[in-house]
């Protein structure tokens, strides 16, 4: 979330104190809720002051590093160089709170306003990409009255990169949860459950939507097969010395892992695409049947 910095006039600095830290400290406060005196305290320090003469000064060689603003602990503040919070930048969970330069010229000794950007580093920057790109880049561009006078191709191209992009996110997400995870590939809503006894739904699919199940056939496939070949042996071979609840715990995840899998791959829409390449005597109708018969048999294994 970034937001332009508000004007000096909202600030009341003391005598002899610099209205820009003073800005900057108000919107901390407002942001993370740090205890009292925590900002005084951080700014204080000798590298913090370098840091902020730094980026409140001249820079002749461009806009100057950007500002992290990270609590390392309760009640605590710390200010760091670029937007890389480190590995003690604080809980799990916490957010954080960026300042950016817009110029190389300094902001006047009283007002940020327009030459500074600040806003919130979310506590889950993953998750929150996640979710800002399903439920607000993918249905503005799903939206076919934001793209009036394309040309079709082009619209299918950016779609196809935008639902790509989205269930790359997923896949990452998911696998930081040690779950494996199918994406549906650009079309999956549209195909629904064929049946076996018309021929009105693959007369009406396009050879795009064939040819994107079949692609991902392909990836699932790939993903499968990882899920497949871990071996609970692979921390020894690493050299580490694993015990025997590290190896019941290999075990317990991969079931559940692969009864995650399972359960994706009985999925209504999953069934209909499938049902889609037997219709249309896809090459890779066999593959298909092939990986959900190695996902029953890794579950009974």
């Amino acid at each position: 979330v970034r937001r332009a910095m508000p004007g000096a006039e909202e600030a009341d600095p003391e005598p002899g104190a610099d209205p820009r830290l003073r800005l900057l400290g108000a919107y901390v406060a407002r942001s993370l809720r740090p205890a009292a005196g925590a900002w005084e305290r951080c700014a204080g320090t000798a590298e913090a002051e370098r840091l902020l003469h730094a980026f409140l000064g001249r820079e002749d060689a461009g806009s100057p590093q950007p500002l992290l603003v990270v609590r390392p602990g309760p009640g605590g503040l710390a200010l760091r160089p670029g937007l890389d919070a480190g590995p003690e930048a604080g809980p799990p969970r916490a957010k954080g709170l960026f300042f950016l330069r817009t110029g190389p010229e300094p902001p006047g000794p009283r007002s940020l306003r327009g030459a500074v950007l600040c806003g919130d580093v979310p506590a889950a920057p993953l998750e929150h990409l996640a979710a800002l790109f399903s439920q607000v880049v993918v249905p503005v561009l799903a939206n076919e009255k934001n793209h009036r006078g394309w040309p079709h191709v082009v619209c299918q191209d950016v779609q196809r990169h935008a639902h790509g992009l989205q269930g790359d996110l997923l896949v990452i997400l998911e696998q930081v949860n040690g779950k494996t995870v199918l994406p549906l590939p650009a079309g999956a809503d549209e195909v629904g459950f064929v049946d076996s006894d018309s021929d009105s739904a693959l007369d009406c699919t396009e050879k795009s939507v064939i040819y994107a199940i079949e692609s991902a056939v392909i990836q699932w496939s790939r993903r499968v097969r990882g899920v497949l070949k871990r071996e609970s042996s692979q921390p020894l071979l690493q050299g580490e010395n694993p015990t025997p609840r590290t190896e019941l715990e290999f075990w317990k995840s991969r079931a559940e892992d692969l009864e995650h899998v399972y359960n994706q791959l009985r999925a209504i829409k999953v069934r209909g695409m499938a049902r889609l390449l037997d219709r249309v005597h896809s090459s890779y109708f066999p593959a298909f049947q092939a990986m959900c018969r190695d996902v029953v048999a890794g579950e009974d294994a």
